[in-house]
């Protein structure tokens, strides 16, 4: 599993429900493929920051910046500085069973 991040820092905080709004607005684009899950994130420290991770299986494509992703980028775009990288799980751990262990930890 690998993980496609987009951020956005906006100007003011109240921009950055604008920007989830408009993502739900515009749900399924046709011919796009849709990531194994999403989740969105509100920085703790950075009010005006948010993060929408997609998670992706490496069967079903390989770790690369996705259509998905960049039309997620491009949406963003006008509401402020957008960063858009990839990640990937380390140490061999699916992201059920790392979930499922930090949870355990905690």
């Amino acid at each position: 599993m690998w993980i496609e991040a987009i951020t956005v820092r906006t100007a003011r905080p109240m921009q950055c429900s604008a920007c989830l709004e408009e993502l739900a607005a515009f749900g399924k684009e046709r011919g796009i493929p849709a990531p194994k899950w999403v989740a969105c994130y509100q920085n703790l420290e950075v009010e005006n920051e948010i993060c929408i991770h997609l998670a992706w299986e490496e069967e079903v494509r390989s770790p690369g910046k996705t259509a998905c992703g960049l039309l997620i980028a491009r949406r963003l775009d006008p509401h402020g500085l957008v960063h858009h990288t990839l990640w990937k799980l380390s140490m061999g751990s699916s992201g059920e069973e790392a979930w499922a262990d930090s949870q355990e930890r905690f």
